[in-house]
């Protein structure tokens, strides 16, 4: 979806630099930390919240998102249909006219 940088590192030179500085070693556990982190607050949220929680969730926590990336895959990573989305907006549209 938009231009990107992508850096590459063999595993055995991952860990070799691991063994070399252990500000690496550091780096990549506080990496793989907030990965693993991520991925435990996605699942909770997906099976604890409403679409609509998530919705706002998602708009508080990442706003620029829904000016750079497509409604399909918003929809999708929200774990709803692009359909549902749009009515979750309307919806929500509706109540701030009130």
């Amino acid at each position: 979806m938009e231009n990107s940088a992508v850096f590459l590192i063999r595993k055995q030179n991952l860990y070799k630099l691991y063994k070399e500085c252990n500000k690496y070693e550091t780096f990549g556990r506080l990496m793989a930390e907030q990965v693993a982190q991520r991925a435990t607050e996605i699942a909770m949220s997906l099976a604890s919240e409403k679409p609509e929680e998530r919705f706002l969730n998602l708009i508080k926590k990442q706003p620029e998102l829904f000016q750079r990336v497509p409604q399909k895959y918003i929809a999708n990573f929200l774990g709803i249909s692009p359909e549902s989305l749009s009515r979750i907006r309307n919806r929500i549209h509706q109540k701030q006219k009130s």
